[in-house]
């Protein structure tokens, strides 16, 4: 399921940026980070989940659990490691692989049209719906033709994951805003403490 959509995102140091994660699951992985580091930690609550199913896919009423936000937990980090993998040429670990192929195995969201001809979603909802359609999507781009266009923020001290879904496939940053910016200033920095050094 391919986001078109932009994402304003807050980094734990306060900047606010826009991101385009490229498809749901990597839009879900970006909740916070690998090996539960606290200070990126966006899904503490049930409401946080319900929340982001709500701000990103428009389901609102999702009710979700505990017991949900810990899978939650879980299949963010399978996504995350599956990703790292691809991009590097490798193939998911199996531990990943299961988790993945378990939580797809579920029901998910159902998908309705609305008179307007809008996408909207079912208001019996819950967590564990929300978690089969992130792990359908992200085997789907994990396994299939979008996985071409996985990469990894090259911005130092980052590896935000996204789906390159430029025309020529040369992005490199998670955002122009944050990272691409930084690189900029770096560039100069080092090119004008050369010209005056020679």
């Amino acid at each position: 399921m391919e986001l078109t959509g932009s994402l304003r995102l807050r980094h734990p140091d306060g900047q606010i940026f826009t991101f385009e994660p490229g498809s749901l699951s990597v839009a879900f992985v970006i909740t916070g980070a690998p090996d539960h580091d606290a200070w990126f930690e966006t899904l503490v609550e049930p409401e946080d989940l319900a929340r982001w199913a709500s701000d990103v896919l428009g389901a609102t009423g999702v009710v979700a659990s505990a017991k949900d936000i810990t899978e939650a937990r879980r299949l963010r980090a399978a996504i995350w490691h599956a990703i790292v993998a691809v991009v590097e040429g490798e193939a998911p670990r199996q531990v990943d692989r299961l988790l993945l192929n378990e939580l797809a195995a579920w029901e998910p969201l159902t998908p309705r049209l609305t008179r307007s001809g809008a996408r909207s979603w079912s208001r019996q909802a819950r967590g564990r719906h929300l978690l089969s359609t992130v792990a359908q999507d992200a085997i789907d781009l994990v396994g299939g033709p979008r996985a071409t266009r996985l990469k990894l923020c090259q911005g130092l001290n980052c590896a935000i994951p996204f789906v390159d879904t430029s025309r020529p496939g040369n992005r490199r940053w998670c955002s122009m805003e944050r990272c691409g910016n930084r690189a900029k200033a770096r560039t100069h920095y080092h090119r004008t403490r050369e010209e005056v050094s020679q």
